[in-house]
């Protein structure tokens, strides 16, 4: 499974970009959603996303129920569906939020620092994604929906905003020219098996964490142990 994941990923880090993906355009034969352009629009759809975030996070996506969400931000079913098509959308525009909040600001500093490890800087980056910041539940059905979904992921990220492994990938080449990962390596397929196997691994810790089965310790240590094996096979 891991691998068909990489495979996906590699789609998305072949290019520089995002491919324009215009709002009309089916992404796994559901549209993206409308985009608001003005002021009013924006705050509807955060109010939904706000909404959203709260009852998923207490429910689950299984048992939250899109009426409780409109109650809650003073709107109705059709706006919730024009902005969200999918339910399970949710978590992707969460993981857009966390990419541009967090990811890409953490990878502007690593490659700006030129005494900077790429390898812990790659490290620190994985933490970062595997790191809760609404809830590990939450967290763990937002990367297993981005895991399944990375085609809908990149569309919604947008035109213009590089997808995580084409960022991976362009820290990879950055650590060749420092000589820290093998000249060897085919960066683009290290950077989604990269991203993929610790992904894969940690999501699994997270919902076990937000079961109550294991400590929330675990969720960096997973992650740790499945940045070095996957390490283990570019450093040089």
């Amino acid at each position: 499974m891991v691998m068909r994941i990489a495979f996906l990923f590699m789609s998305n880090a072949a290019t520089d970009a995002a491919p324009p993906v215009p709002e009309s355009v089916l992404v796994g034969g559901v549209g993206l959603g409308a985009i608001p352009k003005q002021q009013r629009g924006i705050e509807v759809r955060d109010r939904l996303y706000e909404a959203a975030v709260a009852e998923i996070d207490a429910k689950g996506i299984e048992e939250s129920r899109v009426e409780n969400i409109v109650a809650e931000a003073g709107t109705s079913w059709g706006t919730f569906f024009r902005y969200f098509p999918r339910k399970e959308d949710i978590f992707l525009h969460a993981s857009v939020r966390n990419f541009r909040e967090y990811l890409k600001p953490a990878f502007d500093e690593v490659v700006a620092d030129d005494s900077a490890s790429i390898k812990e800087g790659a490290r620190s980056i994985i933490l970062l994604v595997m790191e809760p910041r609404v809830s590990p539940r939450f967290h763990a059905e937002m990367l297993a929906e981005v895991l399944r979904h990375p085609a809908r992921f990149a569309a919604i990220l947008g035109e213009g905003e590089l997808p995580l492994a084409v960022l991976m990938a362009g820290l990879l080449v950055e650590g060749q020219k420092r000589g820290e990962v093998t000249a060897e390596a085919p960066v683009p397929v290290c950077a989604a098996v990269l991203l993929a196997g610790v992904m894969f691994s940690a999501s699994t810790v997270l919902q076990a964490v937000a079961e109550g089965t294991r400590p929330g310790s675990d969720i960096a240590e997973v992650a740790n142990q499945a940045f070095d094996l996957a390490w283990s096979g570019i450093g040089a």
